[in-house]
């Protein structure tokens, strides 16, 4: 009997192929169906049907975005954290190549997906829509989140090919993963009551789901020749966590789109509930981890991929219930008016800066507890500010302050400076990527050694500047200007996702401003503390601006939205939008100052540190340095006395002209 060869190098094996065309095929026929199912679906008021060939295009292309998003993501990770032990840098550009191939296909999907995605929004035919499609490009969210999706993948593929280090990969993996949430947060999670938690609970869930399944091709698929057990070993515990939030933020999903209809009773309950199971299955196989059930896995990532790909074309129940303008901005009703109990007691949470909160605060104690259980010292003042800065991020999220920030530009200003100063000036004291260094694991298997993938991202050139010191003051200054004085906000305003941007963005405004000036992590590109004093000092003023010209400004920020909510406690925009300057220039200028006084004694602190150092070098080398002293002096001395001689011997020949031959001078 002939022995079984293992397939060359640089192939996969024949079952791997097989696999692989295998589940495209299937997931080519479940996205068809789908697509042929959406026919009979009933109609929307105001929104026709479109022809069949744009709803089974719809699906299938619809899968293959998100199919080639994962596979993206599955190079990335290969060549980075899952990949085999060798150097972060590699000259001849070839570390991406993999990525780059793949990111083409993705790109193109992507691509493919924004007409598709304007004619169904709009029941139009693609011909009409490729005819102006400038127009529809900007004509709905969705359209123009895969649109952004293109954007990321086409910027992935050139990255990828031009790279030399593994740090650029591994930002692009963040990038890639992210890019995912903008098609997830415009769809129909974004519609009908409660929808502000579907929102969150479907961002949550989808970046979950795809690390997870990108972590599962990378071990069917497993690059360089990296062996699965090793991946399976390193990602497991993650996995399992992704899992459980995937399926845990789905259930919300499934909840809040159901509007209390029979999960059976419509294609689009069934199709979650599809979803559900293969998450559910998934979990359990990857909880007993046995590599028997990797197929079972793969199976399972598949189902979930293709449900999320052309599930798209459904109508949930949610869209057939009739909704108000307050709840389709907001996704509940308007609140009672605000009282002082109202605000500070807990209201309607918000979900996403919830689970952040938890995210953070678990993760920091466990990194922690590991690098306290390997000998490490850590400050236990760090883990106290990090935790105090979530609890802040916590309570506001829970509290009825949240709800009322909704309705009311006073209270929204409170929330966002203290998401802008308060917050990030605690995060940065806790040293976070100080604390993540120590804490990865230093690559003792075959893969690669995550640390060192940091340390490379920490130092790439484009790292430094996109995320350097004068970007991070530039966005810091010029983002209250850009929001509030543009349409910007009362565009942001209108989705409950562009409200979390929002808050997400100025909380990364001040950390990357803050991390430069009081942080304690030490980076490439950390300045000297009169360069630290400086940031501070020339950011101060531009608050205060902001706060004098809100106060006095004639034109009402946001106009057209908090007239749609026509919130009846509030008779004066005007005098409200004064009362959140008032507030803007309260809660900015003491968060600032106490960020001057830490510097300022960091500051001292650091010179003290230094001059102490100075001082124990010289006691420990005092004798050593008198010797040396002393020796240079006789050894000029010496040199002087040799030169007084030569001089005067040099002189002595210019009066004789000559000498005698035993040297004694003529009379």
């Amino acid at each position: 009997m002939a022995e079984r060869r293992p397939a060359p190098p640089g192939r996969p094996s024949p079952v791997a192929t097989a696999l692989r065309w295998v589940t495209v095929l299937a997931m080519a026929l479940c996205a068809g169906l789908i697509g042929w199912l959406r026919q009979s679906e009933p109609k929307l008021l105001g929104r026709a049907t479109p022809d069949p060939l744009t709803g089974v295009l719809h699906a299938l292309v619809g899968t293959a975005a998100w199919l080639g998003l994962v596979m993206t993501l599955s190079r990335l990770l290969g060549a980075t954290v899952l990949g085999r032990a060798r150097d972060v840098g590699d000259p001849t550009r070839s570390i991406g190549r993999p990525t780059w191939a793949m990111s083409q296909i993705w790109t193109v999907a992507a691509l493919l997906m924004v007409p598709l995605e304007a004619a169904d929004s709009s029941g139009l035919s693609l011909a009409q829509v490729l005819g102006d499609i400038s127009t529809h490009l900007t004509s709905t969210p969705s359209v123009t989140a895969w649109f952004v999706m293109a954007v990321i993948g086409l910027i992935t593929s050139l990255v990828s090919l031009l790279t030399r280090t593994m740090g650029a990969l591994l930002l692009l993996a963040v990038a890639v993963t992210g890019s995912a949430v903008p098609v997830v947060v415009t769809g129909s999670v974004s519609v009908g009551l409660n929808h502000d938690f579907s929102t969150d609970a479907g961002a949550v869930s989808m970046i979950a789901l795809v690390l997870a399944a990108a972590v599962t091709v990378a071990r069917a698929l497993p690059a360089d020749h990296s062996r699965p057990e090793a991946v399976a070993g390193r990602t497991r515990g993650p996995v399992m966590v992704c899992l459980a939030v995937a399926l845990a933020g789905q259930l919300v999903v499934w909840w809040q789109g159901l509007a209390g209809v029979s999960p059976l009773s419509t294609r689009w309950g069934v199709a979650r509930l599809m979803l559900l199971l293969a998450l559910a299955l998934w979990l359990a196989a990857r909880v007993v981890g046995r590599r028997g059930l990797l197929i079972v896995e793969v199976v399972c990532a598949a189902v979930a991929i293709t449900v999320t790909g052309a599930s798209g074309q459904l109508v949930p129940p949610r869209y057939l219930v009739p909704q108000t303008p307050v709840v389709n901005y907001l996704g509940y009703p308007l609140p009672p008016r605000p009282t002082v109990a109202s605000l500070v007691l807990p209201g309607r949470p918000n979900l996403l800066m919830l689970v952040l909160a938890v995210a953070g605060v678990a993760s920091y104690l466990l990194a922690v507890r590991r690098i306290r259980r390997g000998g490490l010292p850590w400050q236990a003042g760090r883990t106290i500010a990090w935790i105090i800065g979530w609890f802040i991020v916590a309570y506001l999220a829970s509290a009825g302050l949240w709800s009322a920030s909704s309705i009311m530009f006073s209270w929204h200003m409170l929330v966002h400076m203290l998401f802008n100063m308060l917050v990030p000036a605690l995060l940065v004291m806790g040293a976070p990527t100080t604390l993540l260094r120590q804490v990865l694991d230093s690559g003792r298997d075959e893969l690669m050694n995550p640390r060192a993938i940091l340390d490379s991202l920490l130092n790439w050139g484009p790292m430094k500047i996109l995320f350097g010191p004068f970007i991070g003051w530039a966005v810091f200054v010029a983002s209250f200007y850009v929001v509030y004085f543009t349409p910007v906000f009362g565009w942001l305003m209108r989705y409950h996702w562009g409200h979390q941007w929002m808050l997400l963005h100025f909380m990364a405004a001040g950390l990357l401003l803050f991390e430069f000036v009081i942080g304690l992590d030490e980076l490439p590109s950390s300045l000297p503390h009169i360069g630290r004093l400086g940031f501070v000092i020339t950011a101060m003023p531009f608050h205060s601006f902001f706060a004098v010209i809100t106060m006095g400004a004639h034109q009402i920020i946001g106009r057209d939205y908090y007239l749609t909510l026509a919130v009846p406690w509030i008779h004066d925009l005007a005098a409200n939008q004064n009362l959140g300057g008032q507030i803007t220039w309260a809660t900015g200028e003491p968060p600032m100052a106490v960020v001057l006084l830490a510097l300022c004694v960091q500051w001292f602190l650091s010179d003290r540190r230094d001059q102490r150092r100075l001082d124990e070098a010289e006691d420990e080398g005092l004798e050593d340095s008198l010797a040396a002293y002393n020796e240079m002096l006789a050894r000029m001395a010496g040199q002087d006395a040799v030169a007084e001689a030569e001089d005067a011997a040099r002189a002595h020949r210019d009066r004789s002209g000559s000498e005698p031959e035993d040297g004694a001078p003529r009379p």
